[in-house]
Order: structure tokens, then C-alpha cells, then sequence
């Protein structure tokens, strides 16, 4: 191996060898396969999964967008890349900041990962906060619904979305290849561009990829929004731009690899207004006063700027030692800061550092079973500051265990798995709070006949509550509350406002050393400190699945029931936080902590008028199903189509709150050979089954063309083209699961067009 030949000299011979003209019959074949979903969908192996199985092998109903599914559904944010897929919407704060929710379910029930380490960012803690991920330079986006402990800890109880990429070479390479693509749409006047290359000679492989997108404000049908009509979402715009390096070495047995990234973002905060005034006269309970966040000039709005630094390091092993196959470590250390900046200042500021270690050691059959074991370990350290630190600094390790396992008994797979983990939270001015989940789950894949398989699954996780859901103490303009934690008490809401406790029974003294004589007029609720802190979430979650595969039709279904004892939620309380004696709040969360930061600036924050709302435990039942299917007409024309529907009740009565609707989608394909088009469109009906204080959304409809054109190969590059026409009508549509959906609507007609090229 010759280490002198740099990347571009590879670059420059690769460009110039003949071995991409005669390869493009392959790749010509290699295209015509992946248009062929079920065929992609049955081919590409699940890295989530430690066995190694495709979505088709595994009991639990995955989904993986790959390819030109993947291109053709790219947005600015992971939720907006996934919420047409059955199962999944998003919490859609604006298109700026939007995450995925599974089955109901988001927060910190959905672990998001990057190639299996978590993403580490904020975004679990609050659904103005943008996801650390990105989709354009994926190789595919993997799904699991439904809970999803055993290999992703107590954070995965309602699903997993994990990002894939190759910033870690997994494979060796003998010369150079790679895509890029360019991107606009007309909604936002957003353009992106992005770009991987891979370039390799003997035991070394490079990777280098990345991105820019710059958009402006969104466009929406006219709304009566907080200051009158309305016809785009002040203050959305993005400004993200990232790059990543990285490198492996292959040896006889298998490779070892690390990488570097740093992604960077700037995005406006919609609806972000520190003057919330004492009008409390709308359904929400709180004022809809709002600022004009013009994005032209950052200075003139609330807007987050977040810099994350990652490395990541890769290593598989085969045959290890002895009774093992194979042997995967994979360690991620990343930094992140996210502040929110006001006038040209740090308004409130985040800090997080975590490091990561994940091991799976696959074994050899035992007893003809075929397993893995592994340990996952993991320290984060959290810090806050200025405004809106509403949550004090806080440590949180985590240890877990697991096994999983699987045997073939004729046409039946029986699946197996357990975990253990111990989670501990060691926040300012609290004692260190200790949890002890525990999971275990068991699947049956039954393949009837060569077009019929048939799932179903049995699962029971435990989730321990995160720093936010306990320790929150303060006002949270991005979903407009003021938010208070379980390991509080308000004193005067009534008689017993206490949690359930779990097995841990910790003493939550608390030294605050306040006058508490100081003059509250108006207040006639006080805080202080529970007895004891909020109780493990605990789920039982049922899954029944089908897929079949015919001449002519193609049907997936998966309904599920999921039972979750001490679900954690937030209740709004009914009343505003000026009625709220928290001389708790002035000391605990050190606002006056000095970073380096200017908060010196003149603003007249008003923390009066936001509704209270506090952490609570109630019993809850979730309950749906997925559906997806077509019926193939002819080689040319196919009927596609989708709906799903997810229910959420608490046990004593009354609906969980910002479930999203039920929807359903109907759509027709025509395919010739070197371009599809596909005209569909979507019905999101009402949603009239709200929690307490909380308002209705009305049904609408979209109308969707995805048009996508294969001019083949020039000057050596595959190229593809992507035109996307969305919400033809301009159909006004709010997402019921956003905290914010009155000032921010579903996205006004726009179009979409993207060219992409792999040599």
C-alpha cells in the first residue's frame, strides 16, 4: 500500500479509468432493481438490528427508505423526511424544528440514532429544537415501530429512528465514487446542495461528505394568525451547512474506522415571544401575543444557532474469539451547543457533552439458537443558562445490558430478547435520583407461503423519566407553558397532589435557603418539593402484523396495543403562572450564572400570563394500525394507498393530548422507463378527541405530483431528477401534534425540484 497517493490523485485516476463505462450496464440493472420496492424493501439489511435481518425477517414492523424513496422524500428536518410514512407524523414546529412521533409517541420516547449512537442533542427535551441529523447526505433512514428497548435503552419505548451514513467506511474500496445533488423549493426559496465521496486503494477508505440549505420564511395559505392575516410563518427561516470526514483501515477480519463532523445551524423561532400580557381568553388558555421575527436580519427576531462536533468510531470483527462470530464497537463523543439569541444576544443557552460506548458480540447457536449479547454505557452532562434555563444542570449515566435471540422451528422464527439498565440523574441542588428499568420481549415471524408472512410480538419495557420531566421549573416559551417537574408538589391545587413513587424512594431535600414570607399578592398556589420523584414508565405493548405479496397485490397491515402504567405527560393546570409562588424558581436554575454571555441588554420579559403546566402520572391505553398497499393494473399503471390511526385515552377517563389525526392517502403511479409520476392525495381528518384545554383541528386534504426522470449516464454519471408539486390547492391544514399550530399551518402550495448525479 502505497500511502503517497493522495485522495485527489485517486480522485484523478479514478476519473480517468475506463471501469465506470463498463460498469454502467450493471448500475443500469442495479437502478431498475431499486425502483422495484418490495424488492429493495426484502434486499436491504436493518443495521439496527444486531442479527442483521432484513424489515422482512424481523417480527417488529420496520420501514427503511432507501434510495430514490429516500431523495424524493428529503426535507430540512428528519420529521418532515418522515411524516408520510404509515405510523409516523411529526411535531412539526414549523418546518425549522421537526421530529418524528411514532404511534403517538415523541420526546423522549423516541430514540433517534446515527449509525446506533444517539444523535445527543436537545431535541427530546423540547419540540422547538431542532434534530442533530441530516438526510441528504444518508444512505437510508431506518423505522422501528413500537418499543424498541433492548438494543437503544429505556429512551426507545415507542420507536427508533435510526440515520445511516458512511462517515465510517464499512466496506473496502478500490478507487473513487460518489454523488452530490443540488435542490430547491419554492415554498421557502429554499436551496440546498450536498455531496459524499469515497475514495479507497488496498486497507484504506476516506469518506468525505456535505451540505448547505438556505431557506426563508415559509409560505402558507392565508390564516388569521396573532396579528390579522397572514400568508407565510414569520420568523422559519434555516440556515444549516455541515461537513464530515472520515477513515478506515480493513485487516483480515474486519475494519476499524473514525470520523469527524461538525454541523451547523441557524433557525428562526416561530411564535418565540417573551411579552405574553394577561389576555387569556383563547381556547389554549394563553395569550397569542407575538413577535415580528423578519429573517432577513437575525438581530430582528428570536433564532437558535446550534454547532455540534462528533466523532464517531467503528469497528467490526469477525470470528473474535472463540464461540462468537462476529464482534461490533462503535464509541461517539459529541459536543453540542444550542443557543437562543434575541437583539444579537444569548437570550438562553444549552450545552451538552456525551460520550458513548455500544458493543454487540454475536454468538454461535446455541441449542440452535442464534444471538447476540451486549452492553451499552453512556455519560451526558447538561448545562443551561440564561432565560429560559428552566431546567438546572444535570448528570445523567446510564448503563445497560441485553440479550436477544432467535431459532427457526420449520417456517416459524421465534424471537427472544432482555434487557437491564440502570439510569442515574445527578442534578444541582437534588439528590442523585436512581432508576433500574427493565425490558424483556418475544416474536413470532411466521412465513405461511412464498407470498403471506405473518408477525406478531409481545413486548414489556420500562422507561425512566429524563431531567426535563423531573426537575423543569420555569417558563418555556417555545410551547408557550410554564413548565414545573415531578419532583414538585403545588401546595393549594388540592388535598393530594403527590406522584406515584417507584422502588427507588429517594429524600429530595432540598436546601434553598428562601424568605418565603415575600409578597405574592396575587399568588394562591405555592411550590415545593414532592415527597417523591415521578415512577418508571412501564408498557405493555401487543403487535399483529401481515404482509402479503401477490401477482397483483401488495398489502401491509400492523395494528398494535400499547398499555403504559405511569405514563408521564403534561397536564395543564388551569390557572397562570402569576397565581404561582415559586421562590423556588429564582434560585434553582442559576440564571445568574455567568457564561461568557451578555444578558445585560434592556427586555421587559414578562413571565405572567403562560398556563401552568406540570409532569403528572396517569395510566394510558394507545391503540391502531398501519395500513399500506397497491394493486398492480399492468407494467405501467399501480393503485396505491394508506391510512393510519392511532387512539390514546388515559385509564380514568379523558384523551391524551396532541395525538395526531387519523389520515388517509390514495395515490396512482405510472411508470415507463426512464421516469414515474405519482399523483396522490392525503385526508387528514378532524381531530375532536383532545385533552383538557386543549383545541380541536379541522379536517383537510392534500394533493401531492412527485414526478421522477432517469436520464441514464453522462459523462460517466447516473443521473436522476426529482420535481415534487405539493398542496396543489393550497389547502389550509394545521398539525394537531404541534404546539404551536396556530401560528404555524402545514406548508402553502409549493414546488420542488432536485437533480441528483452518482459516478
Amino acid at each position: 500500500m502505497m500511502l503517497k497517493k493522495t485522495p485527489i490523485a485517486l480522485a484523478i485516476a479514478a476519473l480517468l479509468t475506463p471501469q465506470l463505462v463498463l460498469a454502467e450496464t450493471q448500475q443500469a440493472d442495479e437502478r431498475s432493481e431499486a425502483r422495484d420496492t418490495e424488492k429493495r424493501y426484502e434486499r436491504i439489511v436493518v443495521t439496527a438490528s444486531a442479527l442483521q435481518k432484513t424489515a422482512l425477517e424481523s417480527a417488529q414492523p420496520v420501514h427503511v427508505l432507501h434510495g430514490d424513496e429516500l431523495r424524493a422524500n428529503e426535507a430540512a428536518t428528519l420529521g418532515e423526511t418522515l411524516r408520510g410514512l404509515p405510523g409516523v407524523q411529526a411535531t412539526y414546529y414549523s418546518p425549522t424544528a421537526s421530529s418524528p412521533i411514532i404511534r403517538g409517541l415523541d420526546g423522549p420516547r423516541v430514540k433517534i440514532v446515527q449509525n446506533g449512537l444517539d444523535v445527543a442533542d436537545v431535541s427530546r427535551g423540547g419540540p422547538d429544537h431542532a434534530v442533530s441529523t441530516e438526510s441528504t447526505t444518508a444512505q437510508q433512514i431506518e423505522v422501528l415501530r413500537g418499543p424498541a428497548t433492548l438494543l437503544f435503552g429505556s429512551g426507545a419505548s415507542g420507536g427508533v429512528v435510526n440515520v445511516v451514513d458512511n462517515r465510517v467506511p464499512r466496506q473496502p474500496l478500490d478507487g473513487l465514487e460518489g454523488s452530490y445533488g443540488v435542490r430547491y423549493n419554492s415554498v421557502a426559496d429554499e436551496r440546498s446542495g450536498s455531496f459524499d465521496l469515497n475514495a479507497g486503494q488496498g486497507d484504506f477508505a476516506l469518506h468525505l461528505d456535505g451540505f448547505y440549505r438556505k431557506a426563508n420564511d415559509t409560505r402558507v395559505p392565508n390564516f388569521i394568525g396573532p396579528e390579522g392575516l397572514d400568508d407565510k410563518i414569520e420568523n422559519s427561516f434555516t440556515d444549516d451547512k455541515g461537513a464530515t470526514i472520515g477513515g478506515s483501515y480493513f485487516f483480515d477480519r474486519g475494519f476499524a474506522g473514525i470520523s469527524f463532523g461538525r454541523l451547523e445551524r441557524d433557525y428562526g423561532i416561530p411564535g418565540h415571544s417573551h411579552d405574553h400580557g394577561d389576555d387569556h381568553g383563547d381556547d389554549h388558555g394563553h395569550d397569542h401575543g407575538h413577535d415580528d421575527h423578519g429573517h432577513d436580519d437575525h438581530d430582528d427576531g428570536i433564532f437558535a444557532r446550534m454547532k455540534q462536533d462528533r466523532i464517531q468510531f467503528i469497528s467490526g470483527i469477525a470470528n473474535p474469539f472463540s464461540g462468537f462470530e462476529s464482534l461490533d464497537i462503535s464509541v461517539g463523543y459529541t459536543d453540542l451547543h444550542h443557543e437562543e439569541i434575541e437583539d444579537g444576544f444569548v437570550e438562553t443557552g444549552f450545552h451538552l457533552e456525551q460520550t458513548e460506548l455500544r458493543v454487540i458480540a454475536r454468538h454461535n447457536p446455541i441449542a440452535g439458537w442464534r444471538g447476540a449479547v451486549g452492553t451499552q454505557i453512556s455519560h451526558q452532562q447538561y448545562e443551561s443558562f440564561g432565560l429560559e434555563a428552566y431546567t438546572p444542570n444535570t448528570d445523567t449515566d446510564m448503563y445497560g445490558a441485553f440479550w436477544i435471540a432467535e431459532k427457526p422451528f420449520g417456517d416459524v422464527t421465534w424471537e427472544l430478547g432482555a434487557r437491564t439498565e440502570r439510569v442515574e440523574l445527578n442534578a444541582e441542588h437534588f439528590n442523585t435520583l436512581r432508576y433500574t428499568p427493565l425490558s424483556a420481549s418475544s416474536g413470532v415471524n411466521w412465513r405461511v407461503n412464498e407470498g403471506l408472512k405473518l408477525s406478531t410480538s409481545v413486548s414489556y419495557s420500562e422507561r425512566a423519566p429524563q431531567a426535563n420531566e423531573l426537575f423543569a421549573n420555569g417558563a418555556h416559551f417555545a410551547t408557550r407553558t410554564f413548565e414545573i417537574g415531578g419532583v414538585y408538589r403545588i401546595h393549594g391545587l388540592h388535598d393530594d397532589h403527590g406522584h406515584g413513587h417507584d422502588d427507588h424512594g429517594h429524600d429530595h431535600g432540598h436546601d434553598h435557603g428562601h424568605d418565603h414570607g415575600h409578597d405574592h399578592a396575587e399568588a394562591i398556589y405555592d411550590l415545593e418539593l414532592a415527597d417523591f420523584a415521578l415512577a418508571k414508565e412501564k408498557s405493555v405493548n401487543l403487535d399483529f402484523g401481515m404482509h402479503f405479496e401477490g401477482d397483483k397485490w401488495h398489502l401491509d397491515t400492523n395494528f398494535f396495543f400499547n398499555r403504559i402504567n405511569n405514563f408521564i405527560y403534561l397536564q395543564n393546570l388551569g390557572f397562570a403562572s402569576e397565581l404561582l409562588d415559586n421562590e423556588l424558581f429564582h434560585s434553582d436554575h442559576g440564571h445568574d450564572h455567568d457564561h461568557g454571555h451578555d444578558h445585560g441588554h434592556d427586555h421587559d420579559h414578562d413571565f405572567s400570563g403562560l398556563p401552568v403546566h406540570q409532569y403528572q402520572q396517569s395510566s394510558a391505553e394507545l391503540y391502531g394500525y398501519e395500513l399500506s398497499g397497491r394493486y398492480v393494473f399492468n407494467s405501467e399503471w399501480r393503485l396505491n394507498g394508506f391510512s393510519d390511526y392511532t387512539r390514546a385515552v388515559f385509564s380514568n377517563g379523558g384523551n391524551v393530548p396532541r395525538i395526531p389525526a387519523q389520515r388517509f392517502g390514495l395515490s396512482t403511479t405510472f411508470t415507463q422507463a426512464k421516469w414515474d409520476a405519482t399523483l396522490g392525495y392525503t385526508h387528514y381528518f378532524a381531530q375532536n378527541r383532545t385533552a383538557e384545554n386543549e383545541a380541536a383541528t379541522d379536517q383537510f386534504g392534500l394533493v401531492n405530483l412527485h414526478v421522477n426522470y432517469y436520464p441514464g449516464y453522462f459523462a460517466g454519471q447516473d443521473l436522476s431528477v426529482y420535481f415534487k408539486a405539493e398542496n396543489i390547492t393550497n389547502e389550509l391544514g394545521y398539525a394537531h401534534s404541534s404546539f404551536i399550530k396556530d401560528y404555524a399551518p402545514l406548508p402553502g402550495r409549493g414546488f420542488s425540484l432536485g437533480v441528483r448525479a452518482r459516478f
